[in-house]
């Protein structure tokens, strides 16, 4: 009985802790930081994008924040982020009032909770499901190569893609006649995919999720992910991965989405860059991926990337491809990339690439959220990127049962050239010479930083390291200029002969290129070993700018000598039985200086 009202106990606690808190948005900005809000103990943050990001938590405190939601994940049911142009957001809101509320109206999209059966999206073309789950910091990686010519072996590589090899994939997949997640014909998809990549020679896994609150209202579960990987032979713990999803939806029926361009366009090229590479041996590892119910919101990408994060798997790169079948009449083919401004730094290794192979092809690329399997890796701390034809919302057939090759795939030329574009990025990555640093969890600084003076003419730095996290080293600033870096949780600052200052210091965590927050500040002052000689020697005006005039009563001649603050010798100036002298001081820099005259004589004045 006891251990039954023991789990009891335990059950109710968990409950309330799941959904304990306020569900709160916070716009980016200059005062919110995503770094400094990263680093808030009291702020569980679900999701982020370049503008805002939504977490949880009872401090209200942060500039701007807006209370979405008074009892977060209430009832374990997740958040909907809809994409709607604002010009359809009032007949979407009036469609949906009976099963879902408004949280937030933002710019182009809505925050929504919903309740019932039959919320929808906007034609799903946006739509980004948040969950009662823990986001994290993208994580630092400045290894990403630079190229300047085209390697020949990447070249012969890109030359062996085969079009009617795409094609034939596209159309195989079309002819399933739906792949909708939780459909006999998903899992056709699945095992057909499965096999192709098992006869390409390598390891696969099938990886089941549960859909559970899916806004469609159907089963909580689906067919799986197939996960094919290709080991490397020097790194195989740095991964690259490349992902498209292969389930399909249309807005009117669901057996009837043959999703030729959304998705076996991008499914196809994962297949086929697999069937190439595969018969070549690389230096890192390469994922290939192929992901099930992303069409409601992301759940088979967001799944799979959250386990990738807990197993702490190093993914140098994410690779995506979603719709890049569709041309519009008239327009010139462009490879088009997209993805949050945190991944920035791969979005400019792409681009390169574009320029040296395809320099021919226009380059384009902006930073808008759209809704596909890349953000699932963002918001788990990965860099991801996305390829998707120039502008998707002009193919009439997206989302339709008329998504087949000839409308929704109408220019094979172009999946060509997606294809071709993501696999010289790979392939360049996979076989780049360099190791990629490990990378950490989360940037988190040091803390409890405590800085004593010890004897000797030290002063002693101390601090603890970050928790659950190991830098490659710490960074300590001594009054805000960079001091020195240690791999220790220790330092000793060796001081000048004269310096009887106060000084303070502060340490950073360094995880491989990226620098954490500053610690706690801790200041410890120098026991002075200079005395003050009250004689008849003066020195004017105090402070002093540009010349320092001396008046000598009681030396008739000798050495001056001027000494900064860590015991340098900065000037030397010898006077002759004169009463006052005048030395110039224009040169030297601001702050506390000592006079001393010949051994024993010394005063202090300021410099401003």
């Amino acid at each position: 009985m006891k251990k039954q009202l023991l789990f009891l106990f335990c059950f109710f606690l968990a409950s309330f802790l799941s959904f304990a808190g306020k569900f709160i948005l916070i716009p980016l900005n200059e005062t919110n930081s995503l770094v400094k809000l990263f680093h808030s103990h009291d702020l569980i943050i679900h999701y982020y994008c370049d503008d805002f990001l939504l977490a949880t938590t009872d401090n209200l405190t942060y500039s701007g924040s807006i209370i979405l939601d008074e009892n977060a994940f209430e009832n374990n049911r997740p958040y909907a982020i809809i994409y709607c142009n604002d010009d359809y957001k009032e007949d979407y809101l009036t469609k949906n009032a009976n099963t879902a509320q408004k949280l937030y109206s933002g710019k182009d999209f809505l925050i929504m909770k919903y309740f019932s059966e039959g919320f929808s999206p906007v034609k799903n073309d946006g739509i980004i499901m948040v969950k009662d789950s823990k986001a994290s910091l993208t994580r630092g990686c400045s290894n990403y190569p630079v190229i300047t010519e085209i390697d020949p072996i990447v070249q012969s590589l890109i030359e062996k893609i085969n079009t009617d090899s795409l094609m034939a994939n596209i159309l195989h997949l079309q002819d399933y006649g739906t792949r909708a997640y939780f459909k006999s014909q998903a899992y056709e998809a699945q095992n057909w995919i499965n096999e192709k990549f098992k006869k390409m020679g390598l390891e696969v896994e099938l990886h089941f999720f549960s859909t559970a609150g899916n806004w469609m209202g159907q089963p909580d579960t689906s067919s799986a992910n197939v996960i094919a990987i290709q080991r490397g032979t020097k790194y195989p713990n740095e991964f690259i991965v490349f992902g498209a999803h292969y389930d399909s939806y249309s807005n009117y029926y669901l057996y009837d989405a043959p999703g030729a361009d959304d998705n076996a366009s991008g499914t196809s090229g994962v297949l086929e860059t697999a069937r190439i590479l595969s018969q070549y041996e690389f230096e890192r590892s390469i994922v290939y991926c192929c992901f099930s119910a992303e069409e409601i919101g992301l759940y088979g990408s967001d799944d799979y990337a959250t386990r990738c994060r807990q197993q702490d798997m190093n993914i140098v790169a994410y690779f995506n491809m979603d719709m890049i079948g569709y041309l519009v009449p008239g327009e010139e083919i462009k490879i088009h990339f997209s993805n949050p401004g945190t991944s920035k730094i791969l979005a400019n290794y792409c681009n390169n690439i574009g320029t040296i192979y395809f320099p021919e092809i226009s380059i384009t690329h902006n930073n808008y959220i759209s809704n596909s399997d890349h953000r699932s890796f963002n918001i788990h701390g990965y860099f991801g990127i996305t390829s998707i034809e120039f502008d998707f919302t002009k193919n009439l057939y997206y989302h339709q049962p008329e998504d087949i090759i000839g409308w929704g795939v109408n220019s094979s030329k172009q999946v060509l050239t997606f294809v071709k574009a993501n696999l010289a990025c790979i392939a360049t990555l996979a076989m780049y010479d360099v190791p990629m640093p490990p990378l950490p969890l989360d940037a988190y600084p040091p803390t409890n930083c405590d800085a004593q003076y010890i004897t000797g003419r030290k002063i002693q730095i101390s601090w603890e390291a970050p928790a659950d996290n190991t830098p490659k080293q710490y960074v300590i600033y001594k009054d805000e200029i960079k001091l020195t870096q240690t791999n220790k949780l220790q330092y000793n600052d060796i001081l000048y002969p004269n310096d009887n200052d106060v000084h303070c210091y502060k340490v950073t965590a360094d995880y491989w290129g990226i620098e954490s927050e500053f610690s706690n500040e801790s200041c410890a002052s120098v026991p002075s070993n200079i005395t003050e000689y009250n004689s008849k020697i003066k020195i004017y005006p105090n402070p002093t700018n540009n010349e320092l005039r001396i008046t000598n009563y009681e030396l008739r001649e000798g050495n001056i000598e001027i000494f900064d603050v860590y015991g340098r010798n900065v000037l030397s100036h010898t006077a002759y039985c004169i009463p006052q002298t005048v030395i110039d001081i224009s040169h030297l820099s601001q702050g506390i200086y000592f006079v001393k005259f010949q051994d024993h004589h010394v005063l202090k004045f300021v410099k401003e």
